[in-house]
């Protein structure tokens, strides 16, 4: 079972620059990135409203929403910094090398979630493997930023 989530999140990640490619294309078009982006979330949030329709979460949702913490609800301003920044950049830098920056931030940032437990995720430490890791992707992004 874990092979297979493993596999459905590197194809969820195969999206990020198809998204990232048609939302700056938008942006383009329509000379705005911030109204692109506005966009994005728009359709997303349209799609979203009609699948919990469907799905009909529990009754008690109100009460659960009240009860989140505060670092719970800051997922939306992340997703609107990332998606409206994304659509500046990725025409100015292209889609490898953007990404490449994108997953050398997100790797560097989730091994100080994961070694300090941040969010509530369980701690695993950093050990030399996982600092490998991220240098080997930064080896990358300069490879990419060359050629």
């Amino acid at each position: 079972m874990r092979y297979f989530l493993m596999i459905l999140i590197l194809l969820v990640g195969c999206l990020m620059p198809i998204q990232a490619s048609v939302n700056a294309k938008l942006g383009s078009f329509l000379k705005a990135p911030m109204v692109a982006a506005l966009v994005n979330f728009l359709v997303g949030g349209i799609i979203l409203f009609l699948v919990v329709l469907l799905t009909r979460p529990s009754n008690n949702l109100m009460q659960t929403i009240k009860e989140a913490p505060f670092h719970a609800w800051i997922g939306g301003a992340i997703g609107a910094i990332y998606v409206s920044s994304v659509i500046f950049l990725v025409p100015r830098l292209g889609a490898a090398l953007s990404f490449g920056l994108i997953v050398a931030g997100q790797l560097i940032f989730s091994l100080l979630i994961d070694h300090y437990g941040l969010f509530g995720i369980p701690v695993q430490p950093v050990n030399w493997g996982r600092i490998l890791g991220v240098f080997l992707i930064l080896a990358g992004v300069f490879v990419i930023q060359k050629f």
